[in-house]
């Protein structure tokens, strides 16, 4: 898996991938999910550093930290299902960083250029290194068999898992016990309650939808459009942000970033900093999510009550022996 800017961006969707997973939102956590605390005034700290600032919607997703405690409660509730089915099991290990320091670092183009200097708009490939290794490190770990794997994650598990499985396992038991619904995942997350990871499908859909309706704001329309004839100035054509970070041209290769992109990257860089292009766009993103949150009240609420008691679940898990 090769890693850069591209797709990263767009974090409201694609961190979660990751490990984002697991980088998450660092910001501190309101208390328990009041509209009043929701409504917090997220001034940027550093107008140039956005991973330092904040979105309303992060009131209602768990912090990396909180993240990392449910996955951790999940693994041990897993491990302890299955260990009742007789089946060794070790989770893999937690991938290294890569890219984006949080979900706000990156969320409105690069903003480095010591970084961008050197590497263009792609990551660091030291970061890149180190997550290729581990990942081919445990792409290379024992595999549990077919019928094992169905008590993992029960029948939500690819097709042609299915047809790998014994008789007794489609019949849904597996060494005469029966196979919780959903396998020992489900029924871990069943244990803590909530969403995946803490995030409630509406706190994802109205954290994704918030970022491309911010791009038609007529603010950031203008925003945009000074930084266009700011980057044309500089004898590059494009006619918006985005459209640079996502030039073909620019894609990972073994001899790294390519003069022109690197000198596109820096213009870029310039003209966001001299017409306030992420400030707008971070600010115009801000109004939507609280007129979001605004129409949602309730919902939200009793999804942050919901992250709440499964951190409270979770917390006592890990207590347990």
């Amino acid at each position: 898996m090769t890693s850069s800017l591209h797709g990263i961006l767009r974090t409201g969707t694609t961190l979660a991938v990751a490990a984002v997973v697991l980088t998450g939102c660092s910001t501190g956590q309101p208390p328990a999910g009041s509209a009043a605390s929701a409504a917090v005034t997220v001034t940027p700290r550093s107008a140039a550093d956005p991973s330092t600032w904040t979105l309303p919607m992060q009131a209602y997703r768990p912090t990396t930290e909180q993240t990392r405690t449910l996955a951790r409660a999940e693994r041990k509730l897993v491990g302890r299902c299955l260990k009742e089915f007789g089946i060794a099991w070790k989770p893999a290990p937690e991938l290294p960083a890569i890219g984006p320091r949080n979900m706000l670092d990156w969320r409105y183009g690069i903003h480095d250029a010591g970084m961008s200097a050197k590497f263009g708009y792609q990551v660091d490939p030291a970061q890149q290194a180190r997550y290729d290794k581990a990942l081919k490190a445990a792409d290379t770990q024992p595999q549990l068999s077919a019928d094992a794997q169905l008590v993992l994650g029960g029948t939500d598990v690819p097709a042609e898992l299915l047809q790998q499985v014994g008789p007794e396992a489609r019949r849904g038991f597996y060494g005469g016990r029966k196979i919780p619904e959903g396998g020992c995942f489900g029924q871990a997350r069943r244990t803590l309650g909530g969403s995946v990871q803490g995030v409630s499908p509406l706190v994802q859909r109205l954290t994704n939808d918030s970022y491309p309706t911010s791009m038609e704001d007529p603010l950031v329309k203008a925003a945009f459009a000074r930084w266009s004839a700011c980057m044309k100035t500089k004898g590059f054509t494009y006619p918006a942000p985005m459209a640079a970070n996502d030039d073909p041209r620019f894609r990972p290769s073994p001899g790294g970033a390519s003069r022109v992109e690197i000198d596109t990257a820096l213009a870029d860089i310039g003209c966001r900093a001299t017409h306030r292009v992420a400030e707008i766009w971070h600010e115009a993103e801000t109004r939507i999510q609280r007129a979001s949150i605004t129409r949602n009240a309730t919902a939200l609420a009793a999804d942050r009550r919901a992250l709440d008691s499964s951190l409270r679940k979770a917390a006592d898990v890990l207590a347990r022996p």
